[in-house]
C-alpha cells in the first residue's frame, strides 16, 4: 500500500446510504478515522461563542479595546474617503477596497470595504481569547496610524 492510498478509509468515510452500513456504523467508523484533535475547529479558549451568542457581554468585556478599534477605524474611514474623493480610487493600494470603490462608487465602496476589514479583525481577535484585547488594541492603533498617513498624503 502506497502513502497516498486511501482505499481502506473510503468505506468508513463514505456517507450512509451507500453500501450496507447504517448511519450509526458510519458515524462510529468516521470517528475512528478522524482524531479528536482535528474534529474541533474553534479552539477551547476562544471568544467566538461569546461574540456570536452574547454580543453585549463581548462588548462589555472588551469595551476599551473595541473603543480604540472603532475610533481608529472611523478615522481611517474618513481619511480614506477623503483621499479617494480627491485623487480617485486608482490610488488605493488595497485591491478589495479599490475594486469596491470602482464598482459601487467611492461613497459606498469605502465604507463597505472598511466594514469588511472591521468584521475580519473582530473575528480574528475573538478567535484567540487570551490575545483578543491586545489584537483589538494593536489593530485600532494601526488604523490610527493609517489615518495619519492618509491625512499627510493630502497635504
Amino acid at each position: 500500500m502506497s502513502t497516498w492510498d486511501i482505499s481502506p478509509l473510503t468505506p468508513a468515510l463514505s456517507p450512509p446510504g451507500r453500501g450496507s452500513r447504517s448511519f450509526r456504523e458510519w458515524k462510529i467508523m468516521s470517528e475512528v478515522h478522524t482524531p479528536a484533535s482535528r474534529q474541533k475547529i474553534i479552539p477551547r479558549d476562544s471568544a467566538l461563542p461569546l461574540l456570536f451568542t452574547q454580543p453585549l457581554e463581548f462588548r462589555n468585556r472588551y469595551r476599551w479595546p473595541l473603543l480604540v478599534l472603532l475610533i481608529g477605524a472611523s478615522c481611517d474611514l474618513f481619511t480614506t474617503l477623503w483621499n479617494l474623493r480627491t485623487y480617485g480610487p486608482e490610488i488605493e493600494l488595497h485591491i478589495p477596497q479599490r475594486l469596491l470603490s470602482q464598482w459601487f462608487g467611492v461613497e459606498i465602496g469605502v465604507p463597505l470595504a472598511k466594514i469588511g476589514q472591521l468584521v475580519f479583525v473582530l473575528l480574528v481577535a475573538a478567535w484567540w481569547r487570551p490575545w483578543c484585547k491586545w489584537i483589538l488594541l494593536l489593530c485600532g492603533s494601526l488604523y490610527l496610524l493609517a489615518s495619519i498617513s492618509n491625512y499627510f498624503l493630502l497635504f
